[in-house]
């Protein structure tokens, strides 16, 4: 009877190629009134949003906004100033292989902002890290089943294929309106920044409902001496439909991105007191993921009859996909430089973190680590102009997942305050919110196809072997042609006797 066999088609995920780069950006923006006096900023920021990405060949094109945002003193004045400034990415990403139609995985990050004037204009100069990955789905075959014949002995494996399947996106707006506290005196808006976390993800109808929180800090210029600025948070709830098809809701993903903000300082309806009008564009974007589990055979021989040649072919598997999500507390002291006047009150703090590196350590737990740039806006002690000091504090944090080089990685700031320590520095706490994913890649040997050969030639007898180590009952049955259950408790150096 004629060997027989039936095929499975499933689908398996490429990792084309993944590049990284960092990408040094300009902005400027002319300063009102700017002439003799000098101007000295105090406190800048910037984030990223990028619009779009285009695969191309063998490249991936970036196009995004960097938005920047100072506050500066002009001259003697206590008072504080801000401005703001926008600059364009367009970068692109050498990547062999890439073509259009794949998928894509890119993340983007403000690594470093600083502001200086010159000759009337705020120059802001941005270093924005960006880390991309090309990824593709492609179609592999296996055989997962054979006739049964006499003397014929198969290996079958139940392969775990887990494949990016689909992306989808859906932008929210959200606004917030809070009433301002008297005492503050609320003057204008400064500065603002917010950060976007996710709570869940889960199947809704339709789609998938994506449930977060947003929060939005502005710092607000005030009347009430001797501090000329605040800090005011304002949280807003987040609860976004994200449509999918039904049979992509099951193991899902969820990012955010803070797309735009804005915040406007207005009378309320008695008057009197100010209110503070705040509103958030936010980009959810989901990732769905699909698995594939085929049966697969990937070893066969013959124990009588025809002996049986095989063919087998290395498949790159995306086996599984590990996530983790921890908050960890950044400690560290930031110095007063010498000469400048000792810290009073904290107006505002900055704490953005740079990730240098990360790592496994071999027994399925990584580690993260990078620096916190710190700015610290402060009123001087016995009054005095506001004045500003700045550091990076090394952080390391230890994450419960495996980490290698196509691992995903981010960290954002949560929330930061810091304190005065004996007046020549500043204790800062920081709060991280750390994002984490490995997709656990291996290789597996499958049969693709099986012919059959010359007679099976074997002695009848009695032998004696000493397994070596690797070698089981299945390698063993394999080389002496009998059924693997007779070289059933293989132990390696243990003498067993087997019946050919």
């Amino acid at each position: 009877m004629a060997l027989e066999w039936t095929r499975q088609e499933f689908e398996a995920e490429d990792l084309i190629g993944a590049e990284s780069a960092q990408v040094l950006l300009r902005a400027e923006a002319l300063v009102p009134g700017a002439g003799r006096e000098a101007i000295e900023p105090l406190m800048a920021d910037a984030s990223l949003f990028i619009d779009a990405v285009d695969l191309q060949a063998d490249r991936l094109v970036l196009e995004g906004t960097v938005s920047c945002q100072a506050v500066y003193r002009q001259g003697g004045e206590s008072t504080l100033r801000a401005l703001a400034a926008k600059a364009r990415l367009d970068h692109a990403l050498e990547i062999p292989g890439a073509e259009p139609g794949m998928f894509s995985r890119v993340h983007g990050a403000v690594e470093h902002v600083e502001a200086c004037y010159e000759n009337g204009h705020m120059i802001f100069l941005v270093i924005c890290g960006l880390r991309a990955q090309v990824l593709q789905l492609r179609q592999v075959s296996c055989i997962r089943s054979v006739s049964e014949r006499e003397g014929l002995e198969t290996a079958f494996r139940q392969l775990s294929s887990v494949k990016l399947a689909a992306e989808a996106s859906k932008t929210a707006l959200l606004r917030e309106t809070v009433v301002l506290p008297a005492e503050l005196d609320a003057r204008a808006t400064l500065m603002d920044w917010a950060v976007a976390e996710v709570d869940e993800v889960a199947p809704d109808l339709g789609g998938v409902r994506v449930k977060g929180r947003v929060l939005v800090e502005s710092l607000l210029s005030s009347g009430a001496a001797p501090v000329p600025a605040a800090v005011v948070r304002v949280p807003m709830a987040l609860d976004q439909l994200v449509e999918l098809p039904e049979w992509l809701s099951a193991n899902v993903a969820a990012e955010l991105d803070v797309r735009g903000l804005r915040t406007q300082i207005s009378m309320a309806a008695d008057g009197v007191t100010a209110q503070l009008s705040c509103e958030a564009e936010l980009r959810a974007r989901v990732l769905a993921s699909t698995v594939d589990a085929p049966g697969a055979l990937v070893d066969a021989y013959a124990t009588r009859g025809s002996a049986l040649e095989i063919q087998r072919q290395p498949v790159r598997l995306c086996a599984s996909v590990d996530r983790a999500q921890l908050m960890e507390t950044a400690r560290g002291a930031v110095p007063v430089e010498d000469g400048a006047p000792r810290v009073g009150a904290v107006i505002a703090v900055q704490a953005r973190p740079v990730v240098s590196q990360w790592h496994g350590d071999g027994s399925g737990a990584g580690r993260v680590e990078g620096v916190l740039e710190v700015e610290v806006l402060y009123a001087p002690a016995g009054g005095g102009q506001p004045t500003s000091a700045s550091s990076e504090l090394p952080f390391a944090v230890d994450v419960p997942i495996g980490l290698n080089d196509d691992s995903t990685v981010s960290v954002q700031t949560l929330s930061a305050e810091a304190s005065a320590l004996l007046g020549d520095r500043l204790d800062v706490k920081a709060q991280l919110n750390v994002r984490c994913e490995t997709r656990q890649r291996q290789t597996v040997e499958i049969v693709t196809d099986i012919r059959e050969g010359e007679p099976v030639r074997r002695r009848p007898g009695v032998v004696i072997v000493w397994p070596e180590a690797g070698e089981d009952a299945w390698s063993l049955g394999r080389r002496y042609a009998i059924p693997a259950e007779q070289a059933a408790g293989a132990s390696p150096g243990q003498p067993l006797v087997l019946k050919l």
